[in-house]
């Protein structure tokens, strides 16, 4: 597995789901930080090493996901982090909507719950990456 940047954050209230990723995800070695609502995934996006990509529920108690990502919007630094929705809600969009939303939000990919575990890793692998060698080429 390539290295990333920093570690993975799943944003998850569901305990048995979060768990589940966070133990498969580190069998396939992954550095994962975990959080269980809204609040939670931004302090862990204000600490060091930042999250080299987050796995975002949208259903959260605190603070929604939909608050997430418009308070990832209006940082710079933070608006760098890519994000896959896990929803069975919002992955079940129409396409059009789905792109707008994604586009507005700058949104990586849906992945509809429960998630298919290899095709979590591969748009791990093409947004983490993508960012990480992104960063990579920015820096001094």
């Amino acid at each position: 597995m390539p290295a990333l940047s920093g570690p993975l954050l799943i944003v998850e209230d569901d305990a048995d789901i979060r768990e589940a990723l966070q133990g498969y995800l580190e069998l396939q070695g992954y550095e994962v930080r975990v959080a269980s609502n809204g609040k939670e995934a931004l302090e862990h996006l204000d600490t060091s090493p930042r999250p080299s990509l987050i796995l975002l529920d949208m259903a959260l108690p605190v603070m929604d996901g939909h608050r997430v990502l418009t308070t990832r919007k209006s940082n710079e630094a933070l608006a760098e982090v890519p994000v896959i929705i896990l929803s069975a809600g919002m992955a079940a969009m129409n396409p059009r909507d789905r792109a707008v939303y994604a586009a507005n939000y700058d949104v990586a990919a849906f992945l509809k719950k429960p998630v298919e575990p290899r095709q979590l890793v591969e748009l791990i692998e093409r947004h983490a990456l993508k960012s990480a060698g992104a960063q990579a080429g920015t820096s001094p």
